[in-house]
């Protein structure tokens, strides 16, 4: 017996902890005030059919462009939500963000229809597609760092400096409100839908959208899809607690060390998987979504898609939404990929 009764009360301890955390979560009608916050901000992305993914892979296949989305990714869902929920006194002293870019354009776009002073923390690699994105929206660029952890903790700094207001880009429950619109997006739109696929950095984007899915529907399977080489969600789920991996992917948005504790939480709560893909099969995808779909898709928005061509979905048959993140890129970088070519077609690369 021994000490056998301290182990069972800590278990009971992490239980009862567990259980707080999941009711402390936002609940479904938080993300219907969100859609409300929303309405007439965004442009419509409704869900589009696609033939030869659903030949690629057994299942019935639609995407949501979030490319095609306000600010050219899904950001803006999350920014103007939080944007909109912040009180006269935090929009007059100004905000802060860290951003490798989207969501940075986001909460500038949002900060300059709403008046408000907006900084942005960008990695010191941040592609000029993503820099001018933020300054045509009037947001002040700050370097730091190449990493989600770096750029985060400057962006802390500053902003107790200069009592501005700092947003974070994913532990924050409005963001994730506003993000999970885009499963009652889904769910509107395919209300049998059997699975829904987004990638995972940060888990701001995961978390609402998963919530707002299981919260809706909670039968659907929810499938988040890291890379291989930034698995840090991945990696912390298997260990019970947020763990730091070493990052290196060609998806940038997706650079992150280490989650936070809050998209941790809803991750664990709410994600039925996690699949991890290669950087060859993130190429591989963003040359299909250009070829096939004709979308001009960034590599950090096609991560579920490789997922999707990789096996994620298991069986066949089911109805399955894949959302498209963002078409943020630099077209020189995309032109190495698509002078590489497609080097393994989906058939091959899931049925050896």
């Amino acid at each position: 017996m021994g000490n056998t009764w301290i182990y069972e009360l800590r278990s009971l301890v992490a239980s009862f902890e567990a259980c707080e955390r999941v009711k402390s979560m936002i609940d479904l009608a938080n993300f219907q005030e969100a859609a409300a916050d929303l309405a007439g901000v965004l442009n419509p992305t409704p869900m589009q059919f696609s033939r030869t993914f659903s030949n690629f892979t057994g299942h019935e296949v639609w995407v949501k462009p979030e490319n095609l989305q306000k600010t050219g990714s899904f950001k803006i869902r999350g920014a103007f939500t939080k944007m909109a929920r912040l009180g006269e006194r935090e929009r007059s002293l100004g905000v802060i963000t860290a951003s490798s870019g989207n969501h940075g354009a986001a909460v500038a776009f949002a900060a300059s229809q709403l008046g408000v002073p907006c900084t942005v923390v960008m990695p010191e690699d941040a592609p000029d597609l993503k820099i001018r994105a933020v300054t045509s929206y009037g947001g002040e660029i700050t370097y730091h760092g190449r990493f989600s952890n770096e750029r985060k903790e400057r962006a802390r700094q500053l902003a107790s400096q200069g009592g501005l207001t700092y947003l974070d880009s994913t532990d924050d429950d409005d963001i994730i409100a506003g993000q999970g619109t885009c499963s009652l997006e889904i769910i509107d739109q395919m209300p049998d839908v059997d699975a829904i696929l987004a990638p995972i950095g940060g888990g701001g984007l995961m978390s609402g959208v998963s919530a707002a899915a299981k919260l809706s529907r909670p039968d659907v399977e929810i499938i988040g899809v890291e890379p291989h080489g930034s698995r840090s969600m991945h990696a912390s789920l298997e260990a019970g607690e947020p763990v730091s991996v070493d990052v290196d992917t060609i998806a940038d948005g997706l650079r992150t060390p280490k989650p936070g504790p809050v998209t941790f939480e809803y991750c664990g709560t709410y994600v039925d998987s996690i699949h991890l893909v290669s950087e060859d099969e993130i190429t591989d995808a963003t040359f299909l979504g250009a070829e096939r779909l004709k979308l001009l898709l960034e590599p950090s928005a096609v991560v579920a898609l490789a997922g999707l061509l990789t096996g994620a979905v298991e069986g066949s048959g089911k109805k399955v939404a894949v959302i498209l993140t963002g078409g943020n890129v630099d077209l020189r970088s995309l032109a190495d990929i698509f002078a590489s070519g497609l080097k393994v077609l989906p058939g091959d690369r899931m049925h050896p």
